[in-house]
């Protein structure tokens, strides 16, 4: 039973050493602009073979590597998505205010090349509304004066 078990890691081992990460790099503009701050996710397809790691990458300045603070990818089919900041660090939020919901698109990255590119354009909306944490004050009743 430990033979066989031994024989299974090792085998999984071996087949994962085969698969590389490729390292991603690009930019991010928001309306035309570099995005401020924020973080790039590279979601797998759930129906990936193989159920690869998620990868991800900072942004700073509208420019991201995932050799710089993040996790490459392998190649196949991903769920890109981005989420951005003001890039003004607060108490609670180390990246600045959002200045969007998640933007997100889909991605093939194709086998071959250690290093792949990407390129994301976000066009401007409305800015995300504020976070309903906490449930509204009710308003003060005063008591009516009896006749």
């Amino acid at each position: 039973m430990r033979i066989a078990l031994f024989v299974a890691i090792a085998a999984c081992a071996a087949g994962c050493a085969d698969e590389k990460l490729k390292d991603v790099s690009g930019s991010v503009t928001h309306g035309g602009e570099p995005l401020p701050a924020g973080v790039v996710w590279f979601d797998p397809d759930p129906n990936h073979p193989g159920k690869p790691p998620q990868g991800y990458a900072y942004v700073k300045g509208g420019k991201f590597d995932t050799t710089d603070q993040g996790r490459g990818v392998r190649p196949g089919a991903y769920l890109v998505r981005v989420e951005g900041f003001d890039g003004k660090p607060g108490n609670e939020l180390p990246l600045g205010k959002p200045l969007f919901t998640d933007h997100q698109e889909k991605q093939d990255f194709a086998a071959g090349s250690d290093k792949l590119q990407l390129e994301i354009s976000i066009p401007k909306a409305a800015p995300p509304s504020p976070k309903a944490d906490k449930p509204a004050k009710p308003e003060k009743l005063t008591p009516k004066a009896k006749k």
